[in-house]
């Protein structure tokens, strides 16, 4: 079921409580995102884009874009702001041994450990294996895609990506 679906329920027309409270719980997720991207809640509400006062103007069609826009505007802004960081990590990834296998992207179950377990995670994880954790592992990017994105080697997404996974891993059981 799609999220337009979703807001439409069995009606026909979707009415601005239903929007309200569909991109309410939809801020909820793009705080989490934020705070877990940044590590830092005020910083995280500065990333967080408004989607319930754009989404009051357009047509029902036009929200399931707009989820997805959100989330990509969410992380663009995030990542504007970590970006010297995640640069300075990479070059130290770079220097890292090769990670040896390639890391897939997060199953359901792991995508669910992942929320659960966020801020002990988040605690474990520098600011590029974060980054590496969503891009990679939550919106499926390959890791090439990835490292265009972040502006550094193919290597260190991968190295950073593979670290992330692993961790998750140890935190509850996850295999991917």
């Amino acid at each position: 079921m799609t999220l337009l679906e979703k807001i439409r329920g069995n009606r026909r027309g979707t009415t601005t409580d239903d929007i309200r409270r569909t991109f309410g719980d939809y801020h909820n997720v793009l705080h989490w995102l934020a705070t877990f991207l940044t590590g830092d809640n005020e910083v995280a509400d500065t990333c967080i884009v408004d989607a319930c006062s754009i989404a009051q103007t357009q047509t029902p069609d036009f929200h399931e874009w707009l989820v997805h826009w959100a989330a990509q505007a969410t992380v663009r802004c995030a990542l504007k702001l970590q970006h010297t960081r995640i640069v300075e990590l990479a070059r130290e990834y770079e220097k890292s041994e090769s990670a040896h296998r390639e890391c897939p992207p997060l199953s359901t179950e792991c995508f669910r450990l992942l929320i659960e377990k966020s801020a002990d995670i988040q605690a474990r994880l520098d600011v590029l294996c974060r980054f590496a954790l969503v891009m990679r592992g939550i919106a499926k990017y390959s890791c090439v895609d990835v490292a265009r994105k972040l502006g550094i080697s193919r290597g260190a997404v991968e190295r950073a990506y593979c670290l992330a996974f692993d961790t998750l891993g140890l935190s509850g059981g996850c295999s991917g």
